[in-house]
């Protein structure tokens, strides 16, 4: 290994050989990173719902509108080939959902049109990809941009947990959303990880290519970050269940002895895992797991009324409407994003559910085109594209839509030609 290359945290590329004493990184290359680093995770909406950070929350509310330029721009000039079922879930989301609300909710047509915002990032899948297409980044710029947001994501984590005033955690739900505390969990810091754990599978991938300890060794302290200080149960095991769907991926010859010997590890565990379950599960689990039952009970009942709410949704409602969800349903709090797929067809009904899956699915497909290319990027997207469907069940899909919509970007991206180092004129893909 060459002195060049010796102290690299990760090499994500080939440095370009230039006389002594010239930058191994462009500085094209330094100002396309900063433009990821910047608007990655606006696109993403990490902080839409982030209200300890006043300016930047009001900002990823806007950033729908402000880019709506660019959205204009992917629609007529890159056409995607998932446009058009983006633009079909929109039109559903957007502009049928709120006035099903305003019918069977009783809600005010403001409050049918602001339950909405939560569904304005998706927008982002047509954002996203005009600003890559106009930033032109490399596979290597992307995986430099993911490690940075990944060293500012930790390195918040870890600070936040070791130096935050205890005060902190006893603020109200309407203060932070950040800083939170349960009886079952202590405290925790809930700071969005997207490009966190896209950096673990980029690392992971990185790892069966050419294995290092120090890569394994940043795997596990990521692991124990998440474990220790975030403790979002659902998030965290999705994260080592796709470390192991990409060391498997990334075995080749050794594949299919991999996967048989995984199915024949969780056969084998299925049984006494599932007495535990069925023992223990509620006491470990605690508050969360019995207000999840109750809304999932409340969501039944209030769709079994009507059936045809079991096709279209009832809407949603906030607290800019007249009326709460928990007031409709008859339960002291309600919120659908605590049921997963359920809570979808609560408020979008079987056809919202189903075009949402359907972009899940289509969203790994591309990224899984893009991975075959090659690049660390590239699988560590298609990795993440999994991670979302397999958290799905738990964490709600129209809560963070910004997460896909950017992973439908770059997947689109990194299987262009345009990605490729040396691409010239911006024409479109």
């Amino acid at each position: 290994m060459t002195a060049a290359t010796r102290g690299r945290i990760l090499r994500v590329g080939t440095p370009a050989r230039a006389h002594s004493g010239a930058p191994a990184v462009s500085d094209i290359t330094v100002w396309r990173v900063l433009i990821l680093v910047l608007t990655l995770p606006m696109f993403g909406g990490l902080l839409f719902y982030v209200v300890d950070a006043k300016a930047f929350y009001l900002l990823a509310k806007v950033w729908p509108l402000l880019t709506a330029p660019l959205t204009l721009i992917a629609a007529w000039r890159l056409n995607p080939p998932y446009q058009p079922l983006v633009l079909a879930i929109c039109a559903w989301l957007l502009g049928v959902t709120p006035f099903i609300g305003v019918t069977q909710l009783g809600n005010d047509v403001v409050g049918a049109v602001a339950s909405s915002a939560k569904i304005w990032p998706l927008t982002g899948a047509l954002g996203a990809a005009a600003m890559l297409w106009m930033v032109r980044p490399t596979p290597d710029d992307l995986a430099r941009a993911i490690l940075v947001l990944a060293g500012l994501t930790f390195g918040f984590l870890v600070g936040a947990w070791l130096f935050a005033p205890e005060s902190l955690f006893h603020q109200g739900i309407e203060d932070t959303k950040i800083f939170l505390t349960d009886l079952e969990r202590g405290r925790r810091i809930n700071v969005p990880t997207m490009f966190g754990v896209m950096a673990l599978f980029l690392i992971n991938r990185s790892f069966w290519g050419r294995p290092a300890v120090w890569k394994a060794l940043l795997i596990g302290i990521g692991l124990v970050c998440m474990v220790m200080m975030y403790k979002q149960r659902a998030q965290i095991g999705g994260t080592v269940a796709v470390l192991g769907v990409g060391a498997m991926l990334s075995l080749r010859r050794w594949q299919g002895p991999a996967m048989m010997a995984a199915v024949s590890v969780v056969i084998a565990a299925a049984l006494p895992v599932s007495l535990w379950l069925g023992q223990n599960a509620a006491d470990s689990l605690g508050g969360s797991l019995s207000m999840r039952q109750i809304e999932a009970e409340a969501a039944l009942r209030f769709l079994n009324d009507q059936p045809l709410r079991w096709i279209t949704g009832v809407g949603s409602a906030t607290r800019v409407g007249d009326v709460t969800l928990g007031d409709i349903v008859g339960t002291p709090f309600f919120f659908p994003s605590d049921l997963g797929w359920l809570g979808v067809v609560f408020e979008y009904g079987l056809i919202g559910a189903g075009l949402m899956l359907a972009l899940h699915l289509y969203a790994i497909r591309l990224a899984g085109q893009a991975a075959r290319s090659g690049g660390l990027a590239a699988r560590a997207v298609f990795d993440y594209s999994i991670f979302l469907l397999v958290v799905s069940p738990v964490v709600s899909v129209v809560l963070s839509p910004g997460e896909l919509a950017t992973v439908l970007a770059l997947a689109w991206w990194l299987r262009t030609p345009q990605a490729r180092p040396g691409a010239a004129s911006p024409s479109a893909p």
